[in-house]
């Protein structure tokens, strides 16, 4: 036996299309079916028939059991072979259903009521009732006046509304069709083609209990889903318009309790059926108007008080959705004063209007607790409008029980996008509420009778005259520095300048002035200088409405200027920055403040700071130094979502050579060493603590006064400056102590040359060294070597341990002298970069004896000559272990 879901997968692959062979019945429906479309999307009605090859006894019997259109018995014939008088059946005749192109099945309203089972269909002019249900759905045509559709409880299918039109039920009807299409428990998809009415006259002649009253599109009960959408919504970025699918829901509004999308009154008292939730509509254009006391979307008359039942999970997502209450009925919410909670509109254009004593979103007065909460507007494309009762003072965003009653109603753009919320006591009279233009969740401030919220692109600055209602808004520029200067034109496309007039058109481009022109000579002045900063930029309407934006140059990152406006990029820029060392790590936040990294994406919408990511390991490698106190100059990259990337640079400052800190006291005290020429003035006590940049906590973290620390060896004061005005060179002791009597000891390296630091003071950049002699041959001088060698030190301003370079070419004479075995004295340049540099002399010493011919004979075998410089500085021979000799005559 096939299992049943196997069974229905034969049945829906058992397509053909068809053709001029197709028989009378199936020919006649499908020109009904095509007629009535509309244009509506069948471009091809297919029909469906069981297999009729030939079968087993055991294999006929199963299929004719288990397939939707049973074979038709009919008459057998012969046909003798030539081998023999073999009997063969002929094919049958058979019953066929139709399907849509997109397989659905086929139905028509018009040719009887249509029922969607777990079992699949019934009615709707199939000749034999389904017996599974079609996975693809159906596509449902037709008008009448006298019959409707149910989908059944716990079933999921989708529902195409071709053109379809349906009116049932009358004043105090007696019938039990009270409903165009019943949906309840069900999951429903509802997809939109053509024109589709559902127009219900099932209410009461007056106020009062009924159990005959219905809805256009009803669903009754807290559990189930419906969804409604036009046939293009799962299109990205698509806008509905007149050509998408529409849904007019109609309650009559003359007759009391007879719904237009929503739950019905007759099932008020009952738990499982009060109430209406979970309705989701991503498309169309659709329009709800109810009954009296009805919403025109949402539960129905004292769905609260009498059965517990309320106005639940309402979302729209797109479409044009209009909706009108009544007396006692919103627009969306509830009939009679049910709890509204939850309406949720992300998309799409949606006008709400209130009826008397009711809100145009929100919970209607009534016997319930009329409470209104989580009412939350967002995205990009999105507009409401909500307009309350005039004469019975009703909010267009609200509860007919008072602002008490609400809560949690905002509104909130999606990135990229700028709210707007109009408020007023009418349609003319309205103003932009305080806040307006807004980037962030934003409370809706109800109880006024006109309410509109939408969004529009971002713009990093807003000006909207309240009196005339004229705006603009333009964005901010980030641009690397130096480089080409910003044309007039430039500058308005890259920051997107924009107005609106008072009765909401665009201004042209030409009507956008700069208010002061000299801003933009000032700005492309600092461009071509390298200047860094924000530099303002004030544009303005006809009527004075001004705007000012700010052009931000950046050490590194895009230059704007060779942006194409009309075709906007990505942009980032950051500055580099110098960090005390040691403390804390930095924050991911810390380095996009000090930065001042800002980005923009291609539409000029400026990212938020956490979008913009320092690379993680070159931050972790930043927090390491940092952390251990050292000094030094990291690179640091920021990267947006657009993987546009700017590289810095993170300078730390402030090691500290020397940091003690008493174990039991918690007393830290720290010091830097000191370089200084020797010679010249002594060092004062004050001159060491600012060279040493010394300092001094408790154990409670307090600063130490710098006044409190002392040198408690006086006697390497003494030693220090003796050395210093006997120009000797060396390195001295210098011994700092805390209060509670912590010390830290540093170095003083008095060196041959270089700046003097009595002289030279704090805050600024030192570096010294001596001159050296050195055998001459064997292997070159690396860098470090020969800095070792001469003792080279340097401090930059922040009296941070800085990396001295030798100058190159004097490295490289330097090393050839040495590789040929040659001696003399060399000049060698330590400079800091931008800094000062020192120059010392390395001597290359060798065993060799020198004799002079006065008369400038040659030079005897075995003899070197001196050169004119070594004979005009006879110290170097001294220094270079060179001994001159005088020539011997005979």
């Amino acid at each position: 036996m096939k299992k049943k879901w196997m069974r229905c997968l034969a049945a829906v692959s058992l397509i053909v299309t068809m053709g001029a062979g197709t028989g009378a019945v199936p020919q006649a429906h499908e020109e009904e079916m095509a007629g009535k479309s509309g244009g509506g999307g069948i471009s091809e009605i297919q029909t469906l028939a069981p297999e009729t090859e030939q079968e087993t006894t055991e294999e006929k019997g199963t299929e004719a059991a288990s397939t939707e259109m049973p074979k038709v018995r009919g008459t057998e014939t012969t046909e003798r072979q030539e081998t023999g008088s073999t009997q063969r059946k002929a094919k049958k005749p058979v019953k066929k259903k139709m399907l849509s192109e997109n397989g659905q099945t086929l139905l028509d309203v018009s040719q009887g009521d249509i029922r969607i089972t777990e079992n699949g269909a019934t009615g709707g002019g199939l000749s034999q009732d389904e017996t599974c249900l079609n996975p693809k759905g159906y596509w449902i045509t037709g008008t009448t006046t006298s019959n409707n559709i149910e989908v059944l409880e716990g079933v999921e299918t989708d529902i195409t509304l071709d053109n379809v039109s349906i009116t049932i039920g009358k004043v105090n009807t007696t019938t039990s069709k009270w409903d165009c299409i019943n949906v309840s428990h069900a999951d429903v998809t509802i997809n939109l083609i053509g024109e589709n009415r559902l127009i219900c006259n099932s209410g009461s002649s007056a106020d009062g209990f009924s159990g005959s009253t219905g809805a256009a599109l009803a669903k009754d009960g807290m559990d189930g889903t419906l969804t409604i959408q036009c046939e293009n919504a799962g299109i990205e970025g698509h806008r509905c318009n007149s050509s998408c699918g529409s849904l007019l829901a109609e309650g009559n509004p003359d007759i009391w309790h007879v719904g237009a999308i929503g739950s019905t009154l007759r099932n008020i008292a009952d738990k499982k059926n009060c109430g209406f939730s979970n309705l989701t509509i991503k498309g169309g254009n659709i329009e709800a108007y109810a009954g009296l006391h009805t919403a025109g979307i949402g539960s129905a008359c004292v769905s609260e008080s009498g059965g517990g039942g309320y106005t639940s999970n309402i979302r729209i997502s797109g479409g044009n959705i209009k909706g009108t209450g009544t007396d006692k009925g919103s627009g969306i919410g509830s009939g009679y004063g049910n709890t509204v909670d939850g309406i949720y509109i992300s998309g799409g254009y949606v006008e709400e209007q209130g009826g008397a004593n009711a809100p145009g979103i929100g919970a209607s007065y009534g016997g319930g607790n009329m409470d209104t909460k989580n009412i939350q507007v967002s995205g990009g494309d999105t507009v409401v409008v909500a307009i309350g009762d005039e004469a019975t003072s009703m909010p267009g965003i609200g509860s007919a029980g008072g602002n008490d009653k609400v809560s949690n109603v905002t509104a909130a753009p999606d990135f990229g996008y700028q709210g707007y919320i109009q408020d007023g006591t009418s349609l003319t009279d309205y103003t932009f509420v305080d806040g307006t233009p807004f980037q962030e969740n934003t409370a809706i401030e109800v109880g006024k009778f006109y309410t509109k919220v939408y969004f529009g692109l971002f713009r990093d600055t807003n000006q909207i005259e309240k009196d005339t209602k004229e705006q603009i808004g333009a964005n901010h520029v980030i641009s690397k520095t130096g480089g080409e200067a910003f044309t007039k034109e430039q500058l308005k496309g890259l920051t997107k300048v924009t107005g609106k007039q008072e009765n909401g058109t665009d201004f042209s481009m030409d009507d956008l002035r700069f208010e002061f022109p000299e801003q933009i000579e000032a700005i492309n002045k600092a461009k071509a200088e390298k200047k860094l900063g924000e530099y303002p930029l004030v544009f303005t309407t006809p009527n004075g409405t001004k705007t000012t934006v700010k052009v931000c140059l950046k050490a590194e990152g895009t230059d704007a200027a060779k942006v194409d406006p009309e075709h906007l990029e990505v942009t980032i820029g950051a500055n580099s920055f110098s960090k005390e060392t040691g403390g804390l790590a930095l924050t991911a936040d810390d380095v996009r403040t000090l930065s001042s990294v800002q980005g923009k994406d291609a539409e000029g919408t400026t990212y938020k700071d956490e979008h913009l990511i320092p690379n993680e390991k070159e931050l972790k490698t930043i927090n390491d130094a940092k952390t251990a106190g050292k000094a030094g100059k990291f690179e640091l990259t920021f990267t947006s979502p657009d993987k546009k990337s700017v590289k810095i640079i993170v300078s730390l400052h402030g090691e500290y050579d020397e940091i003690v800190q008493d174990a039991d006291s918690g007393e830290m005290i720290k010091a830097k060493h000191i370089i200084s020429k020797t010679s010249g003035a002594p060092f004062t006590k004050e001159q060491l603590k600012e060279l040493s940049r010394v300092k001094a906590v408790t154990g409670d973290d307090s600063v130490i006064e710098t006044d409190l620390i002392t040198f408690p060896k006086q006697e390497q004061i003494e030693k220090l400056n003796e050395a210093k005005a006997s120009k000797k060179t060396g390195e001295f002791e210098l011994t700092f102590a805390a209060p509670d009597g912590t010390e830290a000891t540093v170095t003083v390296y008095l060196t041959e040359e270089g700046l003097d630091g009595a002289a030279q003071g704090s805050g600024k950049p030192s570096c010294g060294a001596d001159s050296v002699s050195h055998p001459t041959g064997g292997n070159s001088f690396g860098e470090e070597e020969l800095t070792e060698l001469c003792r080279a030190r340097g401090k930059d301003e922040n009296g941070d341990n800085a990396v001295l370079k030798i100058d190159e070419e004097q490295l490289l004479k330097l090393n050839r002298a040495k590789a040929a075995g040659k001696t003399g004295s060399f000049d060698v340049t330590f400079s800091m970069e931008a800094g000062p540099r020192v120059k010392v002399a390395v001597a290359l010493t060798g065993e060799h004896t020198v004799t002079f011919d006065t008369d400038g004979g040659q030079l005897q075998e075995g003899k070197k000559r001196a050169s004119r410089r070594n004979r005009r500085r006879p110290d170097i021979f001294l220094r270079a272990g060179i001994t001159p000799m005088r020539r011997e005559t005979k």
